[in-house]
């Protein structure tokens, strides 16, 4: 009897035990079902097990029939969907809008975001915002928020902001900020243009000839800021050393004794536009536009640099022989070495982005790209250790590198041929602008005018979707832009009584 009771015992505790172990073996295989399926494995149509990559497609606006290989897929945009690695087409359509379409590669296991394709409105409705008979400049801010043009090269300057909606138009009189303007006639060129983030000062640098008072022509290449909120507060940055000195107790030896001071070039430190970063003299230095401060050098013997937040990329003058890129962390003295190159004659341009927490160091020696990347741009001393993802020839040779407002794309040109590097991607594109001048439109697209018809065209930053804005009467000389809604498309157009802001709804 007691035999009995133990067998059935063993019998219970083994069938508990195996149940355990099923419901176990059953959760780790969901689990890892669970887990292969979100990273792509799929069964395909063979029977056999693949890795897919994630596509999420949104467009502005929604709504977007997609048509993926040749065939439509059941959901509109905005919409994901899981497709096999390699290439595929990728087609976007709406009733009463342009066609879109691209070439996408996917990556197994990876997202591939098209959540960029902005759809234009076949038939667009058109108004006129504003007129002007003469107009010297119109310049939009990166954010695409704000404006300033002026009329007639004079100092009355107008601030534009709503594209939203209707825009609004503030007066502002610069007269007096920069030499020789102290009859109202603003006659220079800008040969330098960055607006604070957040968007209430200009940082500028003008050039051009005016007469003085007796009748001499005298020459003016000065640095200036205009703040657009409290225009009193502006300031010529090139004829205020002698003040920030006065109040510096840390300016270099070296500047203190050259009684030349001159600003090659200068960018915006902090948000606000009160702090900048120049070279002054050859010296990397920071000056305090309200403390009216200029610290001691950071760098000496510094060509030109670029900034982005606290990092400061660099190249030195040529010099026994060679000369340096160098990255530097500002309030740190140790500069780390990002390349030496030994060609005197050598074309150098450079660039810093940070895009989806990867840091980029982008540089070029000639027609050689250099692209680099970490978590962190490198701090201290030494050489530059960040990985390096980009080290080929390229087909241009570019002496600036311009990073968009989006901190996705880094573009170096040369004449109208361009390369894009993409930070999403990290690969890059090459093709021909059709202009030396580089525009966006939004955070994507770029554009150009046709001098010939005064036609718009516009293509994303890959060179994909050329497509025609306007139909006629564009002018290449002033900014356009898509309003940040993305409803409206402003640009400057030319009227047989002068010039005209003109607005089309695209959507």
């Amino acid at each position: 009897m007691m035999d009995d009771i133990e067998r059935l015992r063993r019998k219970r505790a083994i069938k508990v035990l195996l149940t355990d172990l099923f419901m176990a073996v059953s959760v780790i295989g969901i689990v890892f079902v669970l887990v292969m399926a979100v990273a792509g494995w799929r069964i395909n149509k063979d029977f056999q097990i693949e890795q897919n990559g994630l596509v999420s497609i949104k467009t502005k606006p929604t709504g977007a029939t997609v048509i993926i290989d040749d065939e439509k897929e059941f959901q509109a945009t905005n919409m994901s969907r899981m497709l096999p690695g390699g290439k595929h087409k990728v087609v976007l359509e709406k009733d009463g809008y342009e066609r879109w379409e691209k070439e996408i590669e996917v990556t197994p296991g990876w997202l591939y975001r098209l959540e960029y394709p902005k759809l234009f409105k076949q038939n667009r409705e058109t108004n006129s915002i504003r007129d002007f008979e003469t107009l010297s400049f119109f310049y939009v801010s990166p954010d695409r928020t704000t404006a300033i043009l002026a009329e007639d090269n004079s100092t009355e300057w107008y601030v534009v902001t709503d594209f939203n909606g209707n825009p609004k138009f503030k007066n502002i009189n610069v007269k007096g900020i920069f030499s020789g303007t102290a009859d109202s006639v603003f006659n220079y060129d800008f040969k330098y243009i960055e607006w604070s983030k957040n968007n209430e000062k200009l940082l500028l640098n003008v050039a051009g000839d005016y007469v003085d008072d007796n009748g001499k022509t005298v020459h003016v290449n000065e640095w200036g800021i205009i703040d657009l909120k409290s225009v009193k507060n502006s300031v010529n940055l090139s004829e205020n050393y002698s003040r920030y000195e006065a109040n510096s107790n840390t300016i270099l030896a070296s500047v203190k004794r050259t009684k030349s001071k001159t600003i090659s070039s200068a960018r915006f430190e902090n948000e606000v536009g009160d702090k900048i970063v120049a070279v002054v003299n050859n010296n990397l230095v920071r000056i305090d536009t309200d403390a009216k401060v200029l610290s001691e050098a950071l760098a000496e013997k510094v060509d030109k640099f670029e900034i982005f937040d606290s990092t400061v990329v660099f190249s030195t003058i040529y010099e026994e022989g060679k000369s340096y890129i160098k990255l530097l962390r500002l309030g740190e003295k140790n500069q780390t070495i990002v390349a030496v190159s030994s060609d005197q004659n050598a074309k150098i341009s450079f660039s810093l982005t940070k895009f989806n927490s990867t840091s980029y160091v982008l540089y070029t020696i000639n027609d050689h790209l250099y692209v680099h990347r970490a978590k962190e741009f490198q701090t201290g001393g030494g050489k530059l250790n960040m990985k390096s993802i980009i080290d080929e020839n390229v087909g241009i040779i570019s002496s600036e590198a311009i990073r968009s407002f989006s901190n996705e794309f880094i573009i170096l040109r040369e004449g109208s041929r361009v390369i894009v590097f993409d930070a999403e991607l990290e690969e890059w594109h090459e093709y021909d602008y059709g202009d030396e001048k580089i525009r966006f439109l939004d955070n994507f697209l770029l554009y150009r005018v046709d001098e010939a018809s005064g036609t718009f065209l516009t293509w994303d930053f890959d060179s994909t979707n050329v497509r025609t804005l306007v139909v006629d009467k564009g002018i290449n000389d002033f900014d356009a832009l898509i309003s940040p809604n993305d409803h409206y498309f402003y640009y400057i157009a030319k009227t047989e009584d002068g010039y005209k802001l003109i607005r089309e709804k695209i959507n």
